[in-house]
C-alpha cells in the first residue's frame, strides 16, 4: 500500500502489494456513474448496437472493424461532440422496494469529445449546486431531471455554465457502476484513506482501508460515494476522476475483449441515450485506442452556503467560465496535460524524505501523485523513470529537476509512471 515516508526505511518495510479481496420515499444516493459513462463512450458503447441488431453481440463485434477507419468528423458532421451524462438515483419505499419515479441526478457530467484529436474533456458538476432551473425556479441542479427529464437537465446546465448546446445525452441507472466493474473483473484502486460508514436505511455500507486494493463493483461504488468527511461532495468528485483514469487504463488491456458480452448486457439494461445506434458504433470504434492521457477532467468550483434552511453550493462564475472554455470549448489539442499522469515516487537514494520532496515538486507542477514509498534498495546513484510508453516518458523526464536520468518502457502497477529517486536528486 503506497504511503508517505518522512524518513528512509529498510527496503523490507515497503508496502506496495495489491490486496485481493408511493409511500413516503427513502432516498438512496445514486452511485456516481462516471466510469460507466466512459465505458459507454470509450469501449462499451458499441454494445448498445445490440438493441437494433439481429444476431446479438457477435454480429455487432464482427461489424466494428468495418468502421474503425471511418472519419469521425465526417460521421457526425462536426469536429466536436458535447454530451451530458446523467447518473440517476433510486427512491426506496417502506417495503424496501426501489423505484425511479421522481429520480434525481446523483452524477452530472459535461463531456466534450474532440473527434479529430480524440481528446476528451470532462467537467463534473456538483449535484448540490444552487441554480435557476427553467420552468421550475431555483433549486439544486440535481432536481432538474425529476421535473423535466434529460432535456430539462441539458437546458439547466447550458444556462448555468454557459456551455454550447449539448448534442446528445446518456442516462445511466444506479446499478450500472457496480455491474460494469464486476463485468470486467474488478478494478485495482489506490484507496486514498480509511473509510467506514453504514447507512442501512439508504442501503450503503462502506468499509475500506487505505492503499492499493482490488475492488469489486460494490466496493468501488462505496469508494466513489463516500462523502462523510470534511470534503463532502468535492472529495467524492475527485474520486470519480480517479476511477475514470483507472477504468480507461483497464480498457486498454487485451483481456477486455473477453468481457465484451457482459459489458453489452450491462449497457443494454442500464443505459439510454438519444444518440443513434450507428453513431454509437462509430464513436466506440473511433475512440477505442484512447489512452488515459487523452482524458482531461476537472470539477466546477463552488462555495458552500445556505438557503431555505438547507446546505447548498454556489458556483464560482469566474473560475467556471475559464474551465468551460478549456475543457468543453477550446480543448487541449497536442498540449501535454500533467494532471492525467498518475505517478508513483520511490526513495532509492537513502536520503530521508527524498520521495516525498520530489512528489511535492511534481504535484506543484500538476502531476497526480498516487503514492510514495521506499524502493527495493537505497544505493541507486541515478534516478530511474519507468513508464507505459516512450512519449509519456519523454514528457515526464524533461520536467524533472535532475538531468540524465535513466528511463525504460514498462508496465507500472497502479499508475502510469514510477520514479525511483537516485542519489543525483538534491532536495530543494
Amino acid at each position: 500500500m503506497p504511503r508517505s515516508f518522512d524518513d528512509a526505511r529498510p527496503a523490507d518495510d515497503r508496502e506496495d502489494t495489491i490486496v485481493l479481496p408511493s409511500p413516503p420515499a427513502r432516498k438512496r444516493s445514486g452511485a456516481p456513474l462516471l466510469l460507466i459513462a466512459l465505458a459507454l463512450v470509450l469501449a462499451a458503447a458499441a454494445g448498445a448496437a445490440l438493441l437494433g441488431t439481429n444476431g446479438g453481440w457477435r454480429n455487432v463485434l464482427a461489424d466494428i472493424p468495418l468502421v474503425v477507419g471511418r472519419n469521425l468528423p465526417q460521421a457526425f458532421g462536426k469536429d466536436k461532440l458535447l454530451v451530458l451524462v446523467m447518473g440517476i438515483d433510486d427512491n426506496w419505499n417502506d417495503l424496501d422496494e426501489s423505484y425511479t419515479a421522481g429520480a434525481r441526478t446523483d452524477t452530472l457530467l459535461a463531456v466534450s469529445i474532440d473527434l479529430n484529436t480524440k481528446d476528451i474533456g470532462i467537467l463534473s458538476i456538483p449535484r448540490d449546486l444552487w441554480v435557476d432551473i427553467p420552468k421550475s425556479g431555483f433549486g439544486k441542479i440535481n432536481s432538474a431531471f425529476s421535473g423535466g427529464g434529460p432535456q430539462r437537465s441539458e437546458l439547466t446546465v447550458e444556462k448555468t455554465l454557459g456551455t454550447p448546446p449539448f448534442d446528445y445525452y446518456f442516462v445511466l441507472k444506479i446499478d450500472a457502476t457496480r455491474k460494469i466493474v464486476d463485468a470486467i473483473g474488478g478494478l485495482a484502486v489506490n484507496v486514498e484513506k480509511d473509510m467506514d460508514y453504514d447507512d442501512s436505511w439508504g442501503h450503503l455500507h462502506i468499509h475500506l482501508k487505505k492503499g492499493l486494493q482490488h475492488l469489486n463493483g460494490e466496493q468501488t461504488v462505496g469508494y466513489i460515494r463516500f462523502r462523510h468527511d470534511e470534503e463532502g461532495d468535492l472529495g467524492r468528485m475527485r474520486r470519480q476522476r480517479q476511477i475514470t483514469q483507472t477504468l480507461v487504463r483497464r480498457f486498454q488491456g487485451p483481456a477486455i475483449a473477453l468481457r465484451v458480452p457482459a459489458l453489452i448486457e450491462v449497457v443494454r439494461a442500464n443505459a439510454r441515450s438519444d444518440m443513434p445506434v450507428d453513431k454509437m458504433v462509430d464513436l466506440a470504434a473511433g475512440l477505442r485506442e484512447v489512452t488515459p492521457q487523452k482524458v482531461h477532467s476537472a470539477q466546477v468550483p463552488a462555495d458552500v452556503g445556505w438557503t431555505d434552511g438547507q446546505s447548498v453550493l454556489y458556483e464560482d462564475r469566474t473560475q467556471t467560465g475559464e474551465l468551460v472554455r478549456k475543457y468543453l470549448v477550446v480543448g487541449f489539442g497536442s498540449r501535454f496535460d500533467p494532471s492525467t499522469v498518475h505517478v508513483k515516487v520511490e526513495n532509492g537514494s537513502g536520503t530521508p524524505g527524498a520521495a516525498s520532496a520530489l512528489a511535492d515538486y511534481l504535484r506543484q507542477r500538476g502531476f497526480t501523485i498516487v503514492g510514495t514509498g521506499n524502493a527495493g534498495t537505497f544505493n541507486n546513484a541515478q534516478t530511474t523513470v519507468i513508464g507505459v510508453n516512450a512519449t509519456l516518458l519523454g514528457e515526464v523526464t524533461k520536467r524533472l529537476p535532475m538531468h540524465n536520468v535513466r528511463f525504460s518502457v514498462g508496465r507500472v502497477k497502479g499508475g502510469d509512471i514510477d520514479i525511483v529517486v537516485g542519489q543525483d536528486y538534491r532536495i530543494q
